[in-house]
């Protein structure tokens, strides 16, 4: 646990570390909710000291450090997310939630691989067919991943059943691109698919666990952000916000790579949807 780890280390923290420390020790819940500058301030340090801080203490910065310490304010376990606890009213349990997304997402821009995902959207921009393979929470990720690509000029089709994505997998080419979306990437079936893909010469993207067995058995692996969050026990949140931003972030890269052609295919899509609408008042 984080606040224990912060407690053992204050004997061997040098002056400014130690007084970041008594500021987070003093009141953990507001330094979920802080921000990097409002802690700085408080212990009279400059900011770099608190990624240093954090670091030393293996977290990767400051929003991961303070994922982890929402996760260890929890003080009973509950089932729904290790942000929050069974104790907590609307108004903690909101704030709670938001902190531990900003952080996340804060976790994401660090993370996030810049030419892992230029290699995603050049495959997905040379691919004639996509398929985007989701089962259980990552059905519905699966989905809206097709509302998004399948508007961007190729045949773009999720499947959540496990049976169809076998038979996809086992029928596809080198000319499609495999979208495979996993909390933890340790699904049999799952993996079992990818390696069908693969056989088939399709590219098999993931987005991940990046020490997950579909990792090992895909082309390219982007980050779900899941080692935040134990999503084999707890409702997976700040996950699923994750690969939210990363879907979003590869159909805004496709789009772009493809401007200025495919500005009128979408208008066209767009003016197909103005007369479903009421008009406004």
């Amino acid at each position: 646990m984080i606040l224990t780890r912060l407690r053992h280390e204050l004997d061997n923290l040098s002056k400014s570390e130690r007084r970041i420390a008594e500021v987070i020790l003093a009141d953990p819940e507001a330094a979920v909710h802080a921000t990097t500058a409002e802690i700085a301030r408080k212990a009279e340090v400059s900011d770099p000291m608190i990624s240093r801080l954090c670091r030393g203490l293996g977290c990767k910065g400051f929003p991961e450090f303070k994922v982890q310490l929402a996760q260890n304010l929890a003080k009973n376990t509950s089932y729904v997310t290790r942000s929050v606890s069974v104790n907590d009213n609307a108004d903690t349990y909101v704030n709670k939630l938001i902190s531990a997304n900003q952080g996340a997402l804060e976790y994401l821009r660090k993370e996030l691989d810049i030419s892992t995902i230029e290699a995603a959207v050049e495959a997905l921009d040379k691919a004639k067919r996509i398929e985007i393979f989701g089962m259980g929470g990552c059905s519905s990720i699966a989905q809206d991943a097709q509302h998004k690509l399948f508007r961007l000029g190729t045949p773009t089709i999720a499947y959540e059943d496990n049976l169809k994505q076998r038979m996809a997998a086992a029928a596809a080419d080198e000319h499609s691109v495999i979208l495979f979306i996993s909390f933890t990437g340790r699904t049999h079936a799952t993996i079992e698919t990818a390696h069908t893909a693969k056989l088939s010469g399709a590219k098999v993207i993931a987005i991940t666990e990046p020490n997950s067995p579909l990792a090992a058995a895909s082309d390219i692996v982007i980050t779900s952000g899941s080692e935040l969050e134990d999503t084999t026990i707890y409702v997976p949140m700040t996950t699923r916000i994750m690969i939210l931003t990363i879907i979003d972030i590869l159909a805004t890269g496709l789009a772009l790579k493809r401007s200025p052609g495919i500005d009128e295919h979408l208008k066209k899509i767009k003016e197909s949807l103005d007369n479903t609408k009421a008009e406004r008042k």
